[in-house]
């Protein structure tokens, strides 16, 4: 009430130096509002004073105990928290065996390490003072986010072997080691190290910060008045409030032993002052912490008390007038206000009432709300801005904006900062090679962060080097550049600036990141929507890169792109011999034979488009063979579609790698799975064998003598594998060859018997019997043909 009526006087002393008309106004609107207070607060004051004090006293005091639970469960959970994380860092790798062998003058980078986990340890919880580690090996030291120490005082080191003794890994202490003869009693948890190890050699210590224990404690006494202990297990001093324990403290923790430490409340009296003594316990590590709060009755109960007693006597004096005049008043008074925050706000007069706060708090709230939301909606634009213009840039690039008109595209770009009016555009392409040959620098998945850290020096080298250039990040070692040309820039001139710009890029990139570099960059145009075909050709450009060569310029107004795939040397031989490794079960040698393939594709400088050709048919043949040796390619691999896969591999390294360890290995695992893969592998060798010695006497005696089984064996694997028995292989090897030297050779018919292992009157029989006619009929006829 003595607030309300300070704030009218003062708002009456400034309308009156205004203008005399508003000090009648005020003067009014004082009497009245006295008036009005009167009989409600009568009638209040009375029933709190004669029937209500002793139920709001007992209230408060139920209020006050549940706060103050409240916040020694916060203090409890500050402590276990804390617990609780240095329990984890006792199982980290950090703090394992190899503690013991750091060899701390020479290994600068492991004590390093250990240096920045001090630091953040020592950041990871507010109350801590100091963190430190003590270490009996390899050497007695201790170890601080500072500096290490190695210690040689026998009394120190006693103090700290005191600690390691104790059964418990974990527990709270009240003595510094670091301190002579515990001259200064601290808060320590300590743990040992390693966790969980049969051999601890080291303690890690926290240290708490003993003023913000003693802030932390304060709020154990919600008044100015009074005080708040804890007692940390069975010691005899006591963390307080204060930065010194009081005569106060230590007449609390008095009685509280007197009464041999019953957690109840009690009432104190201490210097004629009356004090509600609030106790509870919690258990920290085995160890029962006591904490007591007290705080003076006078403080809890005298407002109500007094507030009771001056509504009773300021009622009294106006409760006459105050009958009359209350009805009219608060029409009068509330009527301009009512307006004023309807018009502001728009909200109505009952729903203001149930605020707990009067109209000009409202008034000024929603005034300050609006402020803050408009300052918070202009923070979050600014903030977002960069990440806007990135995306709106992928879409555009990406061709997502056809449905704009080029007006509107320019209207955006202006938005996000870019002078587009008299300016042509062209598309830059950096492609990254070589992640897979960086095995100790960069690992498989992380393409996302090579990108981005090329990404940010594409970006700096741009700026300075162009007057205008939006750097895109496709996230898959390729990164885009629109660059935005003034109309006074000559294309010649432009041209040679990319091509330095270009050499330049490779040669930072190369230097830092240790990767190759493929640039490509477009035509020139006027148009903005004409952006994503420039991209899509530059993108395709990069696939006319030579495969031998690190670091290449493609100018897309240069590029001959027939000279690129009219030269294709396949290596026939190669792939047969690869496809008989793979279904021998040779990886190993299969893997080799690739690696050699790969090398005949790019040996003269092929673009990457026709080396990639070359691989994907080479797939085709031993996804070919595979299905002949009876294997079905969709089950074995998923349904995953190979080529795709095939199609995305960077360069020559991941090209071999992926075939190594995507084809090669799983059919071979698959042939090894198999039970009859050693009969295969016996039939394929008779097969070379049968092709190599086929113009001699051969049998299937001879040949299973030769490979050590049986021709019943033999014979029946042959059949089953090849699918035909083994001496109509022979023939057919025989006859093919016959038929070849009779249609490009001049031998006579005995010689030709001879070179395929018959006698002339045998030979012209068995050659009769499968083509229909004799050796010499076939010779005229192909001849005549």
């Amino acid at each position: 009430m003595t607030e309300t009526w300070k704030k009218w006087l003062r708002l009456g002393g400034e309308r009156e130096e205004r203008g005399g008309y508003r000090r009648s106004f005020y003067r009014k609107s004082l009497t009245l509002i006295v008036l009005i207070a009167c009989i409600p607060g009568l009638i209040i004051g009375m029933g709190i004073y004669w029937t209500a004090t002793s139920q709001i006293e007992n209230e408060l005091q139920r209020l006050h105990q549940s706060q103050i639970k409240q916040r020694a469960e916060n203090i409890d959970d500050q402590l276990m928290y804390l617990e609780m994380t240095f329990s984890h860092w006792t199982f980290d790798p950090k703090f394992d065996q190899r503690l013991k062998d750091i060899d701390f003058v020479y290994k600068y980078d492991q004590v390093q390490e250990l240096y920045r986990t001090m630091l953040v340890l020592e950041s990871s919880h507010p109350l801590i003072n100091q963190v430190e580690l003590f270490l009996t090996k390899p050497r007695m030291l201790t170890l601080t986010k500072e500096k290490y120490r190695f210690m040689s005082d026998p009394a120190e080191i006693e103090r700290y072997n005191a600690l390691l003794q104790e059964k418990k890994t974990i527990f709270w202490t009240d003595a510094d080691p670091s301190t002579a003869n515990g001259s200064e009693k601290k808060l320590t948890l300590v743990t040992k190290l390693p966790g969980g190890m049969p051999e601890q050699f080291g303690l890690l210590t926290a240290t708490l910060d003993k003023t913000k224990l003693s802030k932390l404690l304060r709020t154990l006494t919600p008044y100015n008045e009074g005080a708040s202990l804890l007692m940390p297990g069975d010691s005899d001093w006591a963390i307080t409030g204060d930065d010194k324990p009081s005569e106060l403290d230590r007449a609390i923790q008095d009685e509280y032993k007197k009464r041999e430490g019953k957690n109840d409340s009690f009432l104190f009296t201490y210097k004629n002052s009356t004090y509600s003594v609030s106790s509870g316990t919690f258990s920290r590590l085995g160890m029962t912490w006591v904490y007591l709060s007290a705080a003076p009755l006078t403080a809890i109960t005298s407002p109500v008390i007094f507030l009771s007693k001056l509504i009773v006597f300021i009622s009294l004096g106006g409760l006459v007038l105050a009958l009359l005049f209350s009805w009219l008043a608060s029409n009068r008074l509330y009527t301009p206000v009512d307006r004023l925050v309807q018009m502001l706000s728009g909200s109505t007069r009952g729903a203001l009432r149930t605020g707990s706060k009067d109209e000009f708090e409202l008034i000024e709230k929603h005034w300050l709300e609006l402020n803050r939301e408009s300052e918070t909606l202009k923070d979050k634009v600014e903030q977002q801005m960069p990440l806007v213009r990135e995306g709106f840039m992928l879409q555009l690039v990406q061709g997502y904006l056809f449905s704009y008109h080029e007006r509107d595209i320019r209207e955006r770009l202006k938005h996000y900062g870019r002078e587009v009016d008299g300016r042509s555009f062209v598309a830059m392409m950096i492609q990254l090679h070589g992640l897979s040959a960086l095995e100790g620098r960069f690992s498989t998945g992380d393409e996302e962060l090579v990108s981005f850290a090329a990404a940010n020096i594409i970006d700096e080298m741009t700026k300075v080097r162009l007057d205008g250039a939006e750097v895109v990040n496709f996230h898959d070692m390729r990164i885009g550049v629109l660059i935005l040309v003034p109309e006074d820039v000559a294309p010649q001139r432009l041209r040679s600036d990319l091509r330095e710009l270009s050499e330049e890029l490779i040669q930072v990139i190369r230097r830092i990141l240790k990767l190759s570099v493929t640039v490509s960059f477009s035509p020139m145009t006027s148009q903005i929507k004409q952006i994503p075909y420039l991209f899509e050709e530059s993108r395709q450009a990069l696939s006319y890169r030579d495969m031998p060569e690190e670091g290449q310029i493609i100018d897309l107004e240069l590029l001959d792109k027939t000279d690129s795939q009219r030269k294709f040397h396949y290596p026939f031989p190669l792939e047969k011999e690869i496809v008989h490794a793979i279904r021998m079960g040779s990886e190993d040698e299969a893997a080799a034979l690739i690696e050699q393939f790969l090398g005949e594709l790019t040996q003269e400088g092929r673009a990457e488009l026709v080396v990639r050709q070359g691989m994907l048919q080479l797939l085709g043949s031993v996804l070919n063979a595979m299905m002949h040796s009876g294997m079905n390619p969709v089950h074995m691999f998923a349904g995953a579609n190979l080529f795709d896969e095939l199609s995305v591999q960077k360069g020559p390294d991941d090209m071999l790698r992926w075939f190594r360890n995507r084809i090669v290995r799983s059919f071979v695992q698959e042939l090894i799975s198999k039970q009859d893969f050693h009969l295969k592998q016996m039939v394929e060798q008779v097969v070379l064998y049968l092709n190599e010695k086929y113009m001699t006497d051969l049998s299937l005696e001879s040949c299973a003598d030769q490979y050590g089984t049986s021709p019943y064996t033999l014979s029946r694997a042959f059949k089953q594998i090849t699918g035909i028995n083994f001496i109509d292989y022979l023939t057919n090897i025989r006859m093919a060859t016959a038929k070849e030297l009779l249609k490009e050779s001049e031998l006579k018919i005995t010689e030709v018997a001879e070179k395929v292992g018959y006698q002339q009157s045998y030979f012209n029989r068995i050659f009769k019997k499968y083509e229909g006619v004799t050796p010499s009929q076939y010779r005229d006829m192909v001849r005549e043909a």
